[in-house]
């Protein structure tokens, strides 16, 4: 596994900007309330969008502002499926699981 560069944004302004787009938001909900770990190719069929390529680019986006992490890669036939899982981000920001519409935790 290759680390990629990490944003340098503080959290609440990585969270901000996560939180921009309707579908990194769902993304991360779902992350958030997994507690453990979730591919790409899970996550297309959890949120019905038809391609992969475009949940794969906003988990990326997502582990770049620290948000997920990748904990995983398995080889499946002839490619590599990513696993992430949230990191605690959400929590370090006061409004973070408000802003996602979940309780406190």
């Amino acid at each position: 596994m290759t680390a990629k560069k990490r944003s340098n944004r503080a959290p609440e302004e990585a969270l901000l900007f996560v939180l921009r787009h309707p579908l990194r938001k769902r993304l991360l909900r779902f992350y958030v309330e997994a507690e453990g770990t979730l591919s790409p190719k899970q996550l297309t069929l959890l949120v019905n969008e038809p391609k992969i390529s475009n949940v794969g680019y906003h988990v990326r986006t997502l582990a770049e502002n620290g948000a997920v992490e990748l904990v995983k890669t398995v080889p499946r036939r002839g490619s590599v499926e990513h696993f992430y899982k949230a990191t605690d981000l959400v929590d370090e920001v006061p409004w973070g699981r408000a802003a996602l519409g979940l309780k406190a935790g």
